[in-house]
């Protein structure tokens, strides 16, 4: 993930402004030793982050664990050492236990999907928290899973909105043929919520279905019609770590989550020595 030095700096400033009234009551000048440990199960993400903040910061890294890895409770994350560790202390500590939870998260989803079908694919949406899209995007992408959708740019993705401003699904349906011509290029991802709508979808030869809300058995029904004419299925709208595997099983293609970027934050605790 590319994170430019106006993100850096913007996390520096938001909680170093000016200065640490703190350090300068207790007239601290010693160079430290700073280390974190995440207190519980963890994938690790973010360590490229934290280390571009610490060059920022004139910090040396004198460990760094490899982002992806999976690491057991107590495991040492990443630790470096200079004059600014007091900066980077709560920075990086707050980065880590989002990012953690989120890569974690993710994780567990795809671990329990891969088991049932190890070629199905976990995608999550652009619902991210605002302003943590990088953060959040790159702990997903070391958690195993992938982006649906990171802007409106790159994929073509129709949804009722779109097409009650268009002039209607029939207005859609009888003009998808040069549509899809102008995208000559790009699949057409068009979301359904049942069976008929879906039904429709296939005999058009759309590229995939989005399956919003829809049961599994009616998820069923689709993957298997669907399924003849080469069309792929995404299952997305409410699923999460618990019911995973219930969708997985109807056969569908890939999952479409936001749950990951809301996970229970992660435990990380923060040693600081001085040298």
């Amino acid at each position: 993930m590319y994170f430019s030095y106006e993100d850096i700096d913007r996390l520096i400033n938001e909680d170093m402004t000016l200065f640490d009234l703190t350090e300068e009551l207790l007239s601290i000048k010693t160079k430290g030793k700073i280390s974190f440990f995440t207190r519980k199960e963890a994938v690790v993400t973010s360590n490229d982050l934290i280390e571009m903040l610490s060059n920022r910061l004139n910090l040396t890294v004198t460990f760094k664990e490899k982002n992806g890895k999976f690491i057991k409770a107590g495991s040492k994350l990443f630790e470096c050492e200079g004059e600014n560790v007091l900066i980077l202390w709560k920075i990086a500590q707050n980065i880590y236990e989002y990012a953690l939870s989120v890569s974690t998260y993710t994780y567990e989803m795809v671990k329990k999907a891969k088991k049932i079908n190890p070629n199905i694919e976990i995608l999550t949406t652009r619902k991210v928290i605002p302003f943590t899209k990088k953060i959040a995007l790159s702990a997903i992408m070391d958690g195993g899973a992938l982006p649906h959708r990171v802007t409106t740019t790159e994929t073509i993705l129709v949804f009722d909105n779109y097409i009650n401003l268009y002039g209607g699904w029939e207005k859609f349906f009888e003009e998808f043929k040069n549509l899809k011509h102008r995208a000559i290029e790009k699949k057409w991802v068009v979301e359904c919520d049942n069976l008929e709508k879906a039904k429709k979808l296939i005999d058009l030869k759309i590229d995939v279905i989005q399956l919003d809300k829809v049961d599994v058995e009616t998820t069923k029904k689709i993957v298997e019609i669907a399924h003849r004419k080469d069309i792929k299925v995404l299952s997305a709208g409410g699923i999460n770590k618990e019911n995973i595997t219930d969708y997985v099983k109807c056969g569908v293609d890939g999952i479409v989550t936001t749950a990951p970027y809301f996970a229970k934050g992660a435990d990380v605790k923060v040693v600081i020595n001085s040298l």
